[in-house]
């Protein structure tokens, strides 16, 4: 069953109003990423991230937040939230007074907060439409607890921040801060990052940074470094800019509304994945592919997903699905179809689990907007648990619905059942669901939903395995 804070965590993908003026100083963009799996391996991992800016011809207004947070088996590995904020007054085309103040709370690094606040006085070294490098620095106070120690210092603020516009929809950022204690250098916070998005649509970017942190006074016991990688979808409340305008038309036709039941060949990968090292040391990795034939006489689907996770060196998450189906239509509704699975779980002493099968259907529904088919039929299975091997007589039955809810939305569920023939108490039941939100023609943000029930595990292991994961799916 998904947790209350997976829940919490999938509504926290951003979803804004339009604003009310094209022409507004501000500029308010969130990301999200997140990925959940539940019964053999208990995981769940999420970063949200906030950022808005207010430029005009004399004034600077920068603000962030971003909160990551990971547990693995109810343990919490990564939990770390930075709140931001920074004024800059022009009084120069490139020189500028400021304020920053700084907030972070890692409990997993035993900081309960650190508070940076800094007068500072910047310097644009370059101020170009496509490129831009500030530096700046500036006495301020720090006030600090961790490890249960409360302590309070003059600082001295140092830092460096570049953004490049790399085309028309990518752009290129990259910060570095050093803040030490004014009167012991060795008592510092270092934070590094570089990251890289690229416009989608007029909203949507897909946003990616590295963050490194160095803290050289960290609590007994804690590492100095951390570091932590975020791949995710951002949305801009105002839109992104325009890419400059070419005289040349484009000869890419235009966008076609997708189907439940396409024809010819279709073909999507996704992608999701997140990073963190140091004092929290996890990492997750989500890959998928799909692809599919559809004619007046026959059909073809085949896919594969690989699942894999690590906190602490331990893994937490290793799995490997794939499965190709063939179809022979018999009029609009009815086939005979054969296919074959093949399955591999490590933490749930899996080794493998091969089925070939032969199979009977029908569509119940079957139109552009919505498909529904049942099918049933033997099968053989061959399969390694817990160190031991067998193979049995099985029967297979699967219902499967596709529904395109809105021209870029498009939702697609899955219920498979395989069983033992001479004892129907040994079977598997796999629920699957996918909802993807296109964001181009060919990219969507997909999220999806695995369960998996098996009532004769191996020894020592869950009956149920859930897998909630969010990433990028390519369309090819």
């Amino acid at each position: 069953m998904i947790s209350p804070k997976a829940f919490l965590a999938l509504l926290a993908l951003p979803v804004f109003a339009e604003p009310e003026s094209e022409t507004s100083p501000w500029e308010i963009t969130g990301a999200a990423g997140l990925s959940y799996s539940d019964g053999n391996s208990d995981r769940l991992a999420t970063h949200l991230q906030l950022l808005a800016t207010r430029v005009t011809p004399e004034n600077e207004l920068f603000l962030n937040a971003d909160y990551f947070y990971a547990e693995d088996d109810r343990i919490a590995t990564t939990d770390n939230l930075r709140l931001g904020a920074q004024f800059n007054h022009l009084v120069q085309e490139r020189r500028y007074f400021g304020f920053s103040a700084q907030f972070l709370t890692d409990p997993i690094a035993d900081l309960d907060h650190r508070i940076d606040i800094s007068t500072l006085l910047g310097w644009y070294a370059l101020k170009e439409d496509r490129q831009s490098l500030a530096f700046e620095m500036g006495p301020g106070y720090t006030w600090e607890t961790q490890a249960g120690s409360n302590s309070d210092f003059l600082n001295l603020r140092l830092a460096e921040r570049y953004e490049r516009r790399l085309g028309d929809a990518s752009k290129l950022w990259q910060s570095l801060a050093f803040v030490p204690e004014a009167a012991d250098f060795d008592n510092h916070l270092l934070t590094a990052e570089l990251g890289i998005e690229s416009r989608i649509t007029d909203h949507w970017n897909l946003r990616t940074f590295v963050r490194y942190q160095r803290d050289h006074s960290p609590a007994p016991g804690r590492e100095e470094n951390d570091l932590s990688l975020m791949l995710g979808v951002g949305y801009s409340l105002g839109g992104f800019p325009d890419p400059e305008k070419s005289a040349r038309k484009t000869l890419k036709p235009a966008r076609k509304t997708p189907t439940a039941t396409p024809t010819g060949w279709t073909r999507s990968a996704s992608l999701g994945t997140a990073l963190a090292s140091g004092n929290s040391d996890s990492r997750s990795l989500t890959s998928t592919f799909e692809t599919a034939y559809h004619a007046a006489t026959h059909e073809f689907f085949a896919g594969a997903e690989y699942l894999y996770g690590e906190d602490d060196g331990d893994t937490s998450q290793h799995q490997f699905h794939a499965d190709a189906r063939l179809r022979r239509l018999f009029g609009s509704r009815r086939f005979l179809g054969a296919g074959v699975e093949l399955f591999h779980d490590d933490l749930a002493d899996l080794s493998y689990r091969f089925t070939p099968s032969a199979t009977a259907g029908t569509y119940l529904v079957k139109n552009d907007a919505v498909s529904l088919s049942l099918e049933a039929g033997p099968g053989y299975t061959f399969e390694k648990a817990g160190g031991q091997r067998s193979d049995y007589l099985s029967l297979v039955a699967a219902e499967r619905f596709a529904f395109v809810i809105a021209p870029r939305l498009t939702f697609k569920q899955s219920l498979v059942w395989e069983a033992e023939a001479a004892e129907l108490d040994n079977h598997t039941l796999t629920a699957a669901a996918n909802l993807d939100t296109d964001l181009t023609e060919s990219l969507a943000l997909r999220i999806g939903l695995t369960y998996l029930f098996d009532p004769t595990p191996a020894t020592g292991r869950a009956h149920h395995d859930t897998t909630l994961t969010s990433g990028i799916a390519v369309k090819f």
